[in-house]
């Protein structure tokens, strides 16, 4: 009866240690940071058929937020009223890269407006770790030869 007992007590364990699985290690080195999308906001949309002018009420910003596991670098750029925009991100190894571009196909007979616009853009990212990334946001304007540098630098997360 005792061999029995030992048996199934055994096989019982064995099936224990079988059935557990490790829990994720959230500082193992194979997690990357993830983009996961940016929203736009501000001017981005707006109808501008009976607009005048505009004045410059904000001014150019960059707010990082953390809530939870979610990133939110929130951008703000003050530029000429109805252009129309597209928002990328990229990640490579500790750098993020932010890009926000003017998609206007010919800035200097269509596109735009006679006025300035704060324009907005969440970008939102997820799986980061508790360490330095480099951070950089970039604006693509068709008026100028190279994209300019909007904000770089260092984001520190603790």
């Amino acid at each position: 009866m005792k061999k029995l007992i030992y048996g199934l007590g055994t096989i019982f364990l064995l099936f224990l240690i079988t059935g557990c699985e490790k829990e994720p290690d959230n500082d193992s080195p194979d997690k990357k940071i993830s983009y996961i999308k940016s929203i736009p906001g501000g001017c981005n949309g707006q109808d501008f058929s009976d607009l005048k002018g505009a004045v410059e009420d904000e001014a150019d910003t960059v707010i990082f937020t953390l809530q939870n596991d979610t990133l939110d670098v929130f951008v703000g750029i003050n530029y000429i009223c109805c252009a129309p925009f597209l928002s990328e991100a990229t990640i490579t190894n500790d750098s993020i890269l932010m890009i926000v571009t003017d998609t206007c196909p010919d800035p200097y007979s269509s596109c735009y407006c006679r006025c300035i616009c704060y324009y907005t853009w969440d970008f939102l990212f997820t799986d980061l770790e508790n360490k330095e990334y480099f951070f950089k946001i970039i604006l693509n304007d068709p008026r100028e030869d190279n994209p300019i540098v909007f904000k770089q630098g260092t984001l520190i997360l603790e």
